[in-house]
């Protein structure tokens, strides 16, 4: 047993410096003006340096990531459906149940939504399932059709 951790060990080192992880070469860099590493290797008076010395390819991908980001207007979380529907009532039904829902619950956030041919009414902003089932229990009471579903949600609110 103790040889076979020793060879997984000595294996990851040999791949690892051959594929240069180990390698500290100067590369030259084209920043962008938001460029994150950048900024983080900018010197201020009284601090200390940091070098950060990577592929090129790296930066690349790092804005790519920035710029893909941006154009979401959101981040993937969950909401919680309360009503969905189709048919000639749809809309209106959609419209009463947010109205009912901004009556019982006004901290939380609620969004119609038409989805051809269905009409649809969610709850929330939730980053992660279990923050949405915190929520989900005391709705669940009142529409009990309700149920959390993944969804593009709208960035969270930055407190002070």
């Amino acid at each position: 047993m103790k040889n076979q951790i020793r060879f997984i060990a000595i294996f990851y080192c040999v791949v690892a410096f051959n594929s240069g992880i180990f390698a500290q070469g100067n590369t030259s860099y084209r920043y962008y003006s938001y460029d994150i590493l950048k900024n983080i290797q900018e010197n201020e008076a009284g601090k200390g340096t940091i070098t950060i010395n990577q592929d090129l390819r790296i930066n690349q991908l790092v804005n790519k990531h920035i710029d893909q980001n941006k154009e979401q207007n959101g981040i993937q979380g969950y909401r919680i459906r309360i009503f969905s529907d189709l048919g000639n009532t749809a809309r209106d039904k959609s419209q009463e149940m947010n109205a009912k829902f901004n009556e019982l619950f006004p901290r939380i956030p609620v969004y119609r939504e038409y989805d051809s041919p269905y009409f649809k009414v969610y709850a929330g902003d939730y980053r992660t399932k279990n923050d949405a089932l915190k929520d989900f229990i005391h709705i669940h009471k009142v529409f009990p059709a309700a149920f959390i579903v993944p969804a593009k949600i709208n960035l969270p609110k930055i407190e002070d």
